[in-house]
């Protein structure tokens, strides 16, 4: 491609459907992340690893929300850290997506014991190498203006280097194929076991909180109960019951006592 070529038109309505879409993304990582830090019963093994898909998420919709906003004309510096930013973050929420495919399926299907090394591995893995190539792209060089021609106006991989295809691929269509051909899989032979025994990239955060906050029910309960209690304590609400508010986490954690390590990520899966 020739030197200076020319940016790709991009329409209004395509940065306000990327910008919102982030937005909405960044409330559901941040929704995760808050309840996770709020009721201690519900930090399960499945449950913190959704937190570190969760902060990655957050990263990678924050950087994508600042490119296509700013609408980069040139591998300025900002440029060239926006796209280190979302290259290493968005590479990092596929590998954490797969990590916790991995981890459902050892502790469901297999009925395998999870210490704490099956952690540590998923934690250098899943951070380890999405930053092993952001920087070893940023120091070739390969990491800036790409003329939207792959964007929506955030910066990615150099349009112009010679070899981008290549690092298109590590930086992150590799691992996001990978995920999509390895994710069915593992979900379906959960799922087949379980019955025996008995989105894009800008909205992942949101699309992760639909499923693990608003779609389960412990969670769920727990955010109700606590809107209730809210309510109950303003003015108006004077005379409500003090009871009434702590029926409802109570209520919401009954079926969070699972002591062993499968049956918990079991209920984690079934829940949603």
């Amino acid at each position: 491609m020739p030197h200076g070529a020319l940016q790709t038109e991009l329409y209004p309505f395509e940065r306000v459907v990327v910008l919102v879409s982030c937005a909405l993304s960044f409330l559901g990582s941040s929704l995760l992340v808050g309840t996770h830090a709020l009721w201690p019963e519900l930090r399960t093994r499945p449950r913190q690893l959704l937190l570190y898909l969760s902060l990655a998420d957050l990263l990678s919709a924050a950087s994508y929300f600042y490119g296509a906003l700013k609408d980069f004309g040139s591998s300025t510096w900002d440029c060239v850290a926006q796209g280190a930013v979302s290259t290493f973050s968005n590479t990092s929420s596929f590998f954490w997506t797969m990590a916790i495919a991995l981890y459902l399926y050892i502790s469901i299907v297999q009925g395998s014991p999870s210490g704490s090394s099956l952690l540590c591995f998923f934690h250098v893995v899943s951070w380890g190498v999405p930053l092993g190539i952001t920087v070893l792209a940023v120091i070739l060089k390969k990491i800036g203006y790409d003329a939207s021609d792959v964007s929506v106006g955030w910066c990615w991989v150099d349009i112009e280097a010679e070899d981008r295809i290549l690092w298109m691929l590590l930086a992150g269509k590799l691992w996001e194929i990978l995920a999509y051909v390895t994710l069915p899989v593992f979900y379906i032979l959960i799922k087949k076991h379980i019955n025996r025994a008995g989105i894009g990239n800008t909205f992942q955060g949101g699309a992760n909180c639909i499923m693990f906050v608003l779609c389960t029910r412990v969670v769920r309960n727990k955010l109700l109960s606590s809107l209730c209690c809210w309510r109950s304590s303003s003015p108006e609400h004077s005379l409500a019951s003090p009871e009434s508010c702590s029926q409802g986490p109570d209520l919401a954690t009954k079926d969070w006592g699972d002591t062993r390590e499968g049956d918990r990520a079991r209920a984690e899966f079934s829940s949603t």
